[in-house]
């Protein structure tokens, strides 16, 4: 079986010009960052590297 050919985006996928959409992924990804680094902060301090 053939993996089927993409013609675009799907009807209900979200618009890339929708502001709401891009400043949701700009948060998600902030918050995503920040909780990357306390998480590394407490494996550093788990482990007693500073």
């Amino acid at each position: 079986m053939s993996p089927p050919d993409r013609q675009g985006p799907h009807p209900t996928d979200p618009r890339e010009h929708d502001p709401a959409e891009i400043w949701g992924r700009r948060i998600g990804r902030s918050l995503g960052v920040v909780a990357l680094g306390v998480m590394a902060y407490w494996l550093g301090r788990q482990l007693q590297i500073w």
